[in-house]
């Protein structure tokens, strides 16, 4: 299912038998592979819909980004190096709702949080397309995020970090990262 929303209220408050959220994290930015993202919108809705999984984009980038994540910080990293991005979660979109205009804090969650940002991953249009096609075939074949490994590790509680979190980068041996492995990480 993909849904394309002004705002998180939007959204019914339920999980609706998701397994995973795939959350379009672009804030406006007006670049090619930020653009080749919110243009195969249709193609990730259709995706994830055969997925348990369900993506979520604004019409208005900056106002529904900023629902889930200030520009400024996401999870307590610097939003300009990580965006734009691809952010995977079992954290449904009536929590960041809920929780928008308040500080989060660590110790009120334990799902996890899994960022892939394009630049890294991208070097041109092709490739996000590919990342799209890759990413989704890989949830719904219930296997490892393949051709990733984790850049980063971010724990929970340290800064203004309320999620644990990894950060994926290429992994040129194939080697990929277990989704359900990584959301019963630290449980």
């Amino acid at each position: 299912m993909g849904l394309h929303v002004h705002n998180l209220g939007n959204l019914p408050n339920t999980v609706d038998g998701r397994d995973y959220f795939i959350y379009v994290l672009d804030y406006g930015c007006k670049e090619p592979l930020t653009d080749t993202l919110i243009a195969n919108f249709t193609n990730m809705a259709r995706k994830a819909s055969e997925s348990r999984s369900m993506v979520i984009a604004g019409i208005e980038p900056v106002h529904f980004a900023n629902e889930v994540f200030s520009w400024h910080s996401i999870n307590g990293e610097d939003g300009e190096k990580l965006l734009p991005a691809v952010m995977i979660s079992t954290l449904t979109p009536a929590y960041f709702h809920e929780h928008n205009h308040e500080r989060r804090m660590a110790n009120e969650i334990d799902d996890k949080l899994l960022l892939i940002p394009l630049k890294p991953v991208c070097e041109s249009t092709d490739d996000v397309i590919k990342l799209i096609s890759s990413i989704f075939n890989d949830i719904k074949q219930k296997r490892e995020l393949t051709g990733f490994e984790v850049a980063k590790t971010l724990s929970k509680g340290k800064g203004r970090r309320f999620a644990d979190a990894l950060i994926l980068e290429p992994n040129i041996s194939g080697v990929g990262i277990s989704l359900k492995k990584l959301f019963n990480w630290g449980n």
